[in-house]
């Protein structure tokens, strides 16, 4: 008997709509600070930019991108909340049984049925959607020395995917509907109160600044290298890197002069 494999869109479309972000965000919040799940100022981008008050798309998702949602409990709340209504068929357990088991799950293996290909592909593109999947590195093997093997679609667990896998595995390792309204007790939520991330996202801001600081660098290196022809286009280059950097650095900079005021007082 032939199991149905549900259509990624049957399984994840209907509880992963699109976020509106608003020009402004309730109760005056400027949009580049505030939260894409509650639609409130973030609290670590708030202290980082709220004296900065970035205005301009390209500057509101500059700070946007900043945002520590990584390690914020309040991203894995709205992640845990939009899986009510999802639906886990054959495959997408088999992917989340199997990741959850080896660290990894390989999509596609050699010899495999095209039908049985495309229904794990569509499996795995339907847990990443609904965030509990992401592509990963391919393991290394241990074949013949000098013969690499064939580059093939891999995946892991996310951090909100080890978490459903340790609350409601048991649903699926019994074969059973997961009822997303009874998670293990015991388990708790991952993630930290977004006002304790100050410090991510201003690690995530460092990062920012290295890499706009080299991609302006290679920018100003080539146009030296072979002269651009149109000189407009080299000026809206590196004003635009130019511009961000800025508002990085007014970000760092009274960072660090707090950093070595708090050293001296205490020497």
């Amino acid at each position: 008997m032939h199991h149905l494999v549900p259509k990624a869109s049957n399984v994840a479309g209907a509880a992963h709509h699109p976020v509106p972000v608003p020009p402004k965000a309730p109760g005056g919040v400027l949009s580049s600070l505030a939260c894409p799940r509650s639609g409130v100022s973030c609290p670590a981008l708030a202290a980082l930019f709220g004296s900065l008050a970035p205005s301009g798309d390209e500057a509101q998702a500059w700070v946007q991108s900043l945002a520590p949602c990584g390690h914020c409990r309040v991203a894995f709340e709205s992640g845990r909340d939009a899986l009510r209504h999802l639906r886990l068929g054959q495959r997408e357990r088999e992917v989340l049984l199997a990741a959850s088991a080896g660290g990894v799950f390989v999509v596609t293996e050699p010899g495999m049925s095209r039908s049985l290909s495309a229904a794990r592909r569509r499996a795995a593109l339907s847990l990443g959607k609904a965030g509990l999947v992401a592509p990963v590195a391919m393991p290394k093997g241990e074949g013949p020395p000098g013969v690499l093997r064939p580059a093939r679609a891999t995946v892991a667990l996310t951090e909100l995917g080890r978490y459903v896998m340790a609350a409601y595995g048991r649903f699926l390792k019994e074969g059973k509907p997961v009822r997303w309204t009874r998670p293990s007790r015991r388990i708790a939520l991952p993630g930290r109160d977004p006002s304790l991330l100050r410090d991510e996202a201003m690690a995530r801001t460092h990062s920012a600044l290295r890499d706009t600081l080299d991609e302006l660098k290679g920018v100003l290196i080539a146009a030296i290298a072979r002269p651009q022809k149109n000189p407009d286009l080299l000026d809206s280059v590196t004003r635009h890197l130019e511009h961000k950097a800025t508002l990085l650095r007014a970000v760092l900079e009274p960072a660090r002069i707090d950093a070595g005021a708090a050293l001296k007082s205490s020497a």
